[in-house]
């Protein structure tokens, strides 16, 4: 409850002007001489009283109160009658009462009306310094306020709608037409204003009608300003009072402010789209951009006010407003004159551009950039997968084909196995949607389309880089996939051929947590002047993130202050320092550190891989280190598929299982089915059942080749990778799972040497450079093969590594046959006492 009024105290004196001095908490009230007491006897304070003066606040004046407030806990509903008992036993005006809960009730305003009767009636708000009661409603634009916590606003309008029994996605999206309304409002010409609810209005359910009709009129204007966004039969949903109740909170603000102000814009801009994202519901994989990714773009690429900007996947427009934000803080901040700053600010408002298939994200991108200081007229809806001429005409007139100098975008991705584009009309546009064929390990195109489908994001890719001008730039969020798969391989090679890459980010793992799992990296390209690849040799910046300010749940995660231990307000993510590194590299200034690193345009293997990951300094050292082992006398240096002439390293065949499954694990032809899990636990408790005599002959088959035995190496490919076992005597001839990786060596003290090393941190290094994956991570077998492991020309060398290595294997079956025996005793040995107790019962 003391929270609930330090709150609402900061709101009365930052927001409607009261001093401090005319502010009193834990005032006692008297009725005649006589202090009022509650039930049980003990004095009643009023939580917050506002006085007429400083003297009468002094002397708690109770004839000279303006208002008198009522605070109570989040959770708490009751109150009214206590604030009732204080307004009507001094000369308070009126009251207020508050819990500060976030629901639509969470603040109530009342008037005390003396005549016909002495009664309190519902108000539209309470009067700010200077004003009185009546003065509430129709206030000059001049006297309209700047808000102090627009999140808290937004949130107490769109609690109002909820309040009223909207559908939310529905509620939110008549909070974008109210705002886009009142934005309106504040541009017209004219001190007064039409966006408003008077008193009388508010408490008469017969005038409610004529406040909705004049906020309908508001938004009639809108629509005629916008008729390729909104339909013409589109109005606000929500019902009169709801709308009454909307206009009441807002009336009394600014939203609009003057270009030049750019910390005011900056906060309103944020507030909008903190509100649309945590609200709105998402479509067909939609979410919004984490905002600490936008400004990292954005600064990264570090756009003017000259540039002509596009998101050709705009959404709600985050990243448009993010240029806009940084833009003006560059002009506002910067050593122009006033004039040309203010020109510069009008150039910008005109060069921000969007297409969006949604209509819906349209609407709410346009309120976006009104809420972050306009240029919305380039917010325009359409496919940017379709032919250039059938864009919007403003897209066509100012940022068609090769006019855009900066895109920034996050395109929407196919996830595992849905939303990949089929249509031939559409892949027939692009070149990545060719197939491709290897030749001499040289990846080469066909001419075929690829009818399996292709991701839409590598159709944005290759449809950004077409749509920039000549030496335009890029900053895309992508799948990390993108950076080393196979199915990304012609956009790496679109890239290659018409780009410079300057940058590869992988993004941590909860950057659009809870949203989706996907995981994914930034990309920042400069499009070549010409059709010629970039000829020789350059620098590309890497970087792997490893905090991004929140948890997989979303909720933000701030950093620690050193010398008290606590929590600060500052994001604990590394996408600054990730900023600062990049602008270093710029200026060949770059220290390389194990995340932020540099490498060259020519260790780029032929597949163009590029995670950040592959190329991390200490993975690398490592490689290098073990490569060198080769030049040392009496040694060799070979990989794990060279290393004896009948080595097999492989996964096992995929396969379906689930009509064998067995519930029960019981019959005759039921045995074990081992996953990773269960390989890896001690007692293999996770392991299934798998009914044989249900399998068909193919199904047979395949369940022989997975079978292990007795000293075959299993590897993990997929979640946690790299994890190496050793097949002991318990898990002959088992079932086990395809996501393991088999490697098979006839040499029996060769096994033992290889299994070692691949619990090393060599091996590990090896292995985890090669891991991939957009959801979950792999790793292939090829991988595996491909480790490089140091041989001694004198195997006596490698005897006592190979001793302890079967020692280490004897042990694990020893301990599970002792783990084994000591269950089985002490199973006998309940099963005993329980046959005495049953015993002594029947007795």
């Amino acid at each position: 409850e003391e929270r609930v009024r330090q709150r609402f105290l900061k709101i009365l004196h930052y927001e409607y002007g009261y001093p401090k001095k005319q502010i009193a908490t834990e005032v006692p009230i008297f009725h005649g001489s006589q202090e009022i007491k509650d039930s049980s006897g003990k004095p009643v304070r009023a939580d917050i009283v506002v006085y007429e003066s400083n003297v009468a606040c002094v002397n708690r004046n109770q004839g000279q109160i303006i208002l008198i407030v009522e605070c109570k806990a989040p959770n708490k509903t009751a109150g009214y009658s206590q604030l009732v008992s204080y307004i009507y036993n001094t000369n308070a005006g009126g009251g207020i009462w508050f819990n500060g809960s976030g629901d639509d009730s969470e603040l109530d305003c009342y008037r005390r009306i003396a005549a016909p009767t002495n009664s309190l009636i519902a108000w539209p708000g309470f009067p700010r310094k200077g004003e009185s009661w009546e003065s509430i409603g129709r206030r000059k634009k001049s006297e309209l306020l700047k808000p102090k916590d627009i999140k808290g606003l937004f949130r107490r309008c769109h609690n109002k709608l909820h309040g009223r029994g909207t559908e939310e996605d529905d509620l939110t999206m008549d909070m974008v037409r109210i705002i886009l309304a009142k934005a309106h409002d504040e541009e017209k010409e004219g001190e007064q204003p039409d966006f408003y609810c008077t008193p009388e209005e508010y408490a008469d359910e017969r005038l409610w009608g004529i406040v909705e009709a004049r906020i309908q009129s508001l938004f009639e204007d809108v629509k005629k300003l916008n008729s390729g966004v909104f339909d013409p039969h589109e109005r606000i949903q929500v019902g009169s009072r709801a709308i009454c109740d909307v206009v009441s909170l807002l009336q009394d603000y600014q939203l609009l402010s003057d270009l030049s102000d750019n910390v005011e814009w900056d906060l309103m801009g944020y507030a909008y789209e903190e509100y649309t994202a945590t609200y709105l519901k998402r479509r067909s994989g939609q979410f919004f951009t984490n905002r600490l990714v936008v400004d990292f773009l954005v600064k990264a690429i570090d756009p003017s006010y000259s540039d002509r900007i596009l998101d050709p996947a705009g959404g709600s427009g985050g990243f448009l407003t993010g240029a806009l934000r940084h833009i003006r803080s560059k002009i506002v901040l910067g050593d122009g004159t006033k004039i040309s700053k203010q020109r510069q600010l009008d150039t910008i408002r005109t060069r921000l551009f969007m297409v969006e298939s949604s209509k819906r994200l349209v609407k709410v991108a346009k309120t976006a950039m009104i809420l972050n200081g306009d240029g919305h007229t380039g917010m325009t809806q359409g496919d940017s997968l379709g032919e250039f001429s059938y864009f919007n005409e403003t897209i066509l007139a100012q940022c068609n084909k090769g006019k855009p100098t900066v895109i920034f975008t996050n395109p929407p991705f196919a996830g595992i196995g849905e939303g990949r584009i089929t249509d031939d009309a559409t892949l027939t546009r692009f070149q990545v949607s060719k197939k491709w064929t290897v030749q001499n390990e040289i990846p080469v195109s066909t001419d075929e389309i690829n009818n399996d489908g292709v991701p839409p994001e590598m159709l944005f890719f290759e449809r950004c880089v077409e749509w920039l001008a000549p030496e335009g730039y890029l900053g895309i969020v992508l799948p990390k996939g993108f950076l080393d798969t196979n199915t990304y391989l012609p956009a790496r090679y679109y890239l290659f051929t018409h780009c410079k890459l300057l940058a590869v980010i992988n993004l941590h793992k909860n950057t659009f947590q809870p949203h989706t799992g996907v995981r994914t990296c930034l990309v920042i390209v400069q499009k070549n002047k010409d059709s010629h690849p970039v000829a020789g040799n350059y620098p590309i910046f890497m970087a792997i993130s490893k905090q991004i300010g929140q948890d997989s749940e979303g909720k933000p995660l701030y950093k620690y202050d050193k010398n008290t231990g606590g929590t600060t307000d500052e994001l604990d993510s590394d996408l600054d320092d990730i900023l600062r590194n990049f602008s270093e590299f710029k200026t060949d200034r770059l220290v390389s550190s194990e995340y932020c690193f540099s490498v060259s345009r020519q260790d780029v293997d032929s597949q163009y891989r590029i995670n950040p990951q592959a190329y991390m300094p200490s993975l690398n050292k490592t490689l290098r280190e073990v490569a060198q082992i080769d030049e040392q006398e009496g040694w060799s240096v070979s990989t794990l598929g060279q290393i004896e002439a009948n080595v097999r390293i492989f996964q096992g065949p995929r396969w379906k299982s689930e009509n064998i499954i067995s519930e029960t694990g019981i019959g005759t032809a039921v045995e074990p089915y081992y996953t990773p899990s269960a390989i890896l636990q001690e007692k293999h408790d996770s392991k299934k059942y798998l009914d044989l005599s249900r399998a068909t002959k193919k199904q047979i088959k395949i369940i022989e080749k997975l079978r292990v035995h007795r000293g075959d190496i299993l590897i993990t490919r997929s979640g946690s990778i790299g994890r190496v076992i050793m097949v002991t005597k318990q898990l002959d001839n088992a079932i086990a799972s395809d996501d393991l990786i088999r490697v098979i060596i006839s040499d029996e003290d060769l096994r033992y040497y290889v299994y070692c090393y691949l619990l090393s941190k060599q091996a590990q290094d090896q292995l985890l450079r090669n891991e991939y994956g957009s959801i979950q991570q792999h790793l292939e077998s090829v991988h595996v093969s491909n480790v490089l492991i140091p041989i001694p020309e004198n195997p006596e060398i490698l005897s006592s590594i190979i001793g302890n290595s079967k020692m280490m294997l004897k042990y694990k079956e020893d301990s599970y046959i002792a783990a084994t025996t000591a269950n089985r005793y002490l199973t006998a040995m309940i099963s005993d006492l329980q046959s005495d107790k049953a015993s002594e019962g029947t007795t």
